[in-house]
């Protein structure tokens, strides 16, 4: 039989998802081994050699230039733009199959059937959807998933095969510097790149089967599929995809969409009670509140978002900085955020290269302050030290200490 393996990628505080979905997975696949990449860094949290699963690092990977990798993005898009590299390394270890399941999944039955599948196709990819809604609401929720990406990005799977190793070279190419939440670049972070793989790559097989990768974008349609008593069903769910669920966040049951409810899931509302249960008991409330291991400079400061958008839109330029975490050296990127862009101006009115992208991105700013250099210059930094910092959730430690505020 080929060899066939699974793995998920998760940041330190997601681990408890991982156990769960582990466990869920040994109970009925205890040989197929898991393994689970760690978007992050353990620095003494957690113990890998206890956890139900293969540790993999990021390092393991061999992701190009990681350190400027893991600065590009935040802690979600990092995890996302980790699961291309994910599966190459499972194909390089050996395995002849590779399958990749987001981590917020719990396996519900035995898999085989699927593991089939997945052996006869070099790629194969899910829809969110499987036919035309009809519901009153169908033409919004319609709309939702043009927006997400036709093919759900937690649910896929690669064989050792030239088009599946194609398909991951051009993914890994594009999630280096373009896995990002921007709808009016066309971007959902991975999924909508996938649009193109039916087209761009041979092998390709959708499944259309509705007892695979079930969750809130394609209920009540399943729902069929989901009554307490599994066994009493010819086609049960085989996994459920919890996508965005919180168990603080009763009676939701999606960050995503206000439109299902406990109330109003169906059968799956036992499901969602047993899931949070089991995250609870896996670890969610001690996990939840570790850090991310690339969230800051090397002294300490918080990296906001703008920081990330400003290291990755200046390409391949930023090798001039070296380490981005690095905060020290009079060529850091962190000196570079903070540097005057016009050393002749008065020391309290200093605009620096942080400021400055800020405000050419921000139109309403250009507005209200159109010669930020010139006349405007003093209101423009009365606004970057009060109201600025605030709505671009920058740390003071990028308000240059001269301003008189």
């Amino acid at each position: 039989m080929a060899k066939l393996a699974i793995g998920t990628v998760v940041a330190k505080n997601y681990l408890p998802f991982a156990r769960v979905l582990a466990e869920s997975l040994r109970r009925y696949h205890p040989e197929i081994p898991f393994f689970v990449a760690l978007a992050d860094e353990v620095n003494g949290y957690f113990d890998p050699t206890a956890e139900p699963f293969h540790t993999v690092t990021l390092a393991d990977l061999g992701i190009p230039e990681l350190k400027r990798f893991t600065f590009h993005y935040s802690r979600q898009p990092l995890v996302v733009a980790t699961k291309s590299y994910l599966l190459s390394y499972l194909l390089d270890r050996g395995f002849e199959t590779a399958i990749f399941l987001d981590a917020d999944i719990l396996v519900l039955g035995n898999l085989d059937a699927l593991f089939a599948i997945a052996r006869a196709h070099a790629i194969l990819l899910t829809p969110h959807l499987l036919a035309p809604l009809t519901g009153d609401d169908r033409s919004p929720r319609e709309l939702n998933i043009l927006l997400a990406g036709t093919y759900n990005g937690g649910f896929l799977t690669v064989s050792d095969t030239a088009p599946a190793r194609a398909f991951l070279d051009w993914w890994q190419d594009r999630l280096y510097d373009h896995c990002l939440h921007a709808l009016d670049r066309g971007m959902h972070y991975d999924q909508h790149w996938l649009d193109f793989v039916p087209v761009y790559f041979n092998g390709v097989h959708i499944l259309r089967d509705p007892t695979y990768n079930v969750a809130y974008w394609s209920l009540p349609e399943r729902n069929p599929y989901l009554p307490e008593d599994q066994s009493a069903l010819p086609q049960p769910c085989r996994f459920f995809h919890f996508s965005g669920f919180d168990p603080e966040q009763p009676p939701a049951v999606t960050r995503y969409s206000p439109r299902l409810t406990m109330a109003n899931v169906g059968p799956a509302v036992s499901l969602f009670d047993r899931y949070a249960n089991l995250l609870k008991a896996a670890g969610f409330y001690v996990c939840k509140h570790w850090p991310s291991a690339y969230g800051f400079f090397d002294n300490g400061v918080a990296i906001p978002q703008i920081a990330r958008r400003i290291y990755r839109n200046l390409g391949d330029s930023v090798a001039r900085f070296g380490d981005p975490f690095d905060a020290g050296g009079s060529d850091s990127f962190f000196r570079w955020l903070n540097y005057p862009i016009d050393t002749g101006a008065h020391p309290s009115l200093t605009v620096t290269n942080l400021w400055k992208v800020i405000y050419d991105q921000r139109r309403d700013v250009q507005i209200a302050f159109p010669n930020v250099l010139t006349d405007h210059r003093a209101a423009f930094v009365n606004w970057a030290g009060s109201s600025g910092v605030k709505e671009m959730s920058v740390p003071r430690d990028f308000v240059p200490p001269e301003w008189k505020l």
